[in-house]
């Protein structure tokens, strides 16, 4: 058959293989599911052999489904949950801990005392990210301290650090590669944004061995081969990427000030920056790398919301849904005054404030209130977050932009983009393709392999689907957000007196 190109798209729910063809055309689609641990308060576990058991599954159901040998195997591109990571055994390949989870927030109170100390204005100039547990640095540190002898075996060379990508790469090359790409990279807090370096301030900082950390090496390209005894054949691995920045390269966000919305466990938001380091971003808001092709990188700023999707999950564990329901936001429900409210910061704040404190507060309730009221209002707290880093984003921004394009999960809830269009005053459009991210990770991939140029690959087509235009009239999305403002002003404060006085502290 002709050749197909596979991309790999391994979050935080499932890992997911898409068989595209030389038009990008999915042709056939597998998915393994992931579970999540949360051993405590704060913490989040991935199994990291079954992350690679996933991946190996969707492969080889994928290739099976759209009838492809490993010889007809192009290209194979990368894109994964960026800030989870694997520390392992360079002898044995066996992860010496379980991944730990981007929405982990173990190392909130070594941030703390970096921020006491500090740190953070020239960790954010050096990064380009806020001194905040999401990024792996900090966990890696704990990690580090807390198994008998990891730093020393570290410092030896024994281990290796890696994000999904990076693990994938050793799991599915044999063990023969130990790279990383810029995007990734870049999530660490260990990297420098404008050299493309890891930084020696940073690692002694963290007290990270560099001979623990991957090679960096461009996002596209000959980056290994897999090996025929661990995938049941051979073929390139020829792109590496966040899932973010693919999915920002999948919805053709080429241009500087073009953006992306991807609504999945979480909310990211994210805007093309052009090719130079932006300068400074607003606060609260990431700048960091998209991708990188050749010399050539391009530059990202993002806004981040660790409860969306994830937030359903949680409302079916309460009862307040079936199992296989999705919550909605009733027409006129953005209006109303009165009735309960729901600040779902269930894994922190993201963009603006980055609060780590992992907890929801729920207020408002009265005695004819319904499970369904309840959830409800938890998504519309979580419409507020994203339209809170929306307006964060767009201050760093020379002009604001008027189309966002939405892929994710929640981003099929039709009732949920309605709402962000409302309070953000914003345009979204929904592309035809549901599968952005895998889009973005083959197409880098296909360029990787040498398949087609940025031009061959602009030429093919692009279909635009459902496209939201606001409908709240302006005032109405104004006490809307005012009230969110003020319900998230008292939520935050309550988080703060409990860790003043040494209640619920993170």
């Amino acid at each position: 058959m002709p050749p197909v190109i596979l991309a790999v798209d391994q979050g935080s729910s499932s890992s997911r293989c898409v068989v595209l063809d030389a038009s990008l055309v999915p042709v056939a689609i597998a998915s393994r599911p992931l579970i999540s641990a949360f051993p405590a308060a704060g913490m989040v576990e991935h199994d990291p052999e079954e992350i690679t058991a996933g991946v190996l599954g969707a492969i080889t159901e994928a290739l099976a489904t759209a009838g492809a040998r490993w010889a007809d195997v192009a290209g194979i591109g990368l894109a994964a949950q960026t800030e989870t990571f694997v520390v392992w055994d360079r002898t044995t390949g066996q992860p010496v801990y379980p991944a730990i989870s981007w929405r982990d927030t173990r190392a909130a109170r070594w941030c703390e005392q970096l921020r006491a100390d500090g740190h953070e204005a020239d960790i954010k100039s050096r990064t380009g990210l806020p001194l905040e547990p999401a990024f792996s640095a900090s966990k890696l540190r704990w990690l580090l301290a807390e198994l008998p002898e990891a730093r020393q075996a570290a410092a030896s060379g024994r281990l290796a650090f890696g994000d999904i990508n990076c693990w994938l790469i050793w799991q599915l090359s044999g063990g023969a590669v130990h790279v990383t790409d810029p995007s990734m990279a870049a999530r660490t807090m260990l990297f420098d944004l404008g050299s493309g370096t890891w930084d020696p301030v940073l690692l002694d900082l963290f007290g990270v061995p560099e001979q623990l950390l991957p090679a960096v090496v461009p996002s596209a390209g000959q980056l290994a081969v897999t090996d025929a005894g661990v995938c049941g054949g051979r073929a390139s691995i020829s792109a590496s990427v966040g899932d973010q920045q693919a999915a920002l390269f999948g919805q053709r966000c080429w241009e500087p000030g073009m953006a992306k919305l991807t609504l999945g466990t979480g909310a990211f938001l994210w805007c093309h920056a052009g090719a130079g380091l932006p300068v400074s971003a607003p606060a609260g808001v990431v700048s960091t790398c998209a991708w990188q092709l050749g010399s050539d990188r391009t530059y990202a700023l993002e806004g981040f919301v660790p409860n969306a999707g994830g937030v359903t999950s949680w409302l079916r564990r309460l009862g307040l849904l079936d199992a296989q329901a999705w919550p909605r936001i009733r027409p006129g429900a953005l209006a109303r005054t009165g009735g309960p409210w729901c600040v779902p910061a269930l894994f922190g704040l993201g963009t603006p404030s980055w609060t780590p404190v992992a907890s929801a507060q729920i207020g408002g309730l009265t005695a004819d209130c319904t499970g369904q009221d309840v959830a409800e209002a938890a998504l519309i707290g979580v419409v507020h977050q994203v339209v809170d880093a929306i307006e964060a984003v767009q201050r760093g921004l020379p002009n604001p932009f008027g189309l966002v394009r939405v892929d994710g999960g929640l981003g099929r809830n039709d009732s949920v983009l309605q709402a962000i269009a409302d309070l953000s005053g914003l345009r979204l459009e929904r592309p035809a393709a549901t599968e952005v991210t895998a889009l973005g990770a083959g197409a880098l991939a296909g360029l990787g392999a040498g398949c087609y140029d940025l031009a061959a690959l602009a030429s093919l087509p692009f279909e635009s689907g459902l496209t939201v235009h606001p409908e709240l009239p302006s005032g109405a999305a104004e006490r809307a957000r005012a009230a969110w403002q003020s319900a998230l002003a008292d939520t935050v404060g309550r988080w703060r007196d409990a860790a003043g006085s040494g209640i619920g502290a993170p």
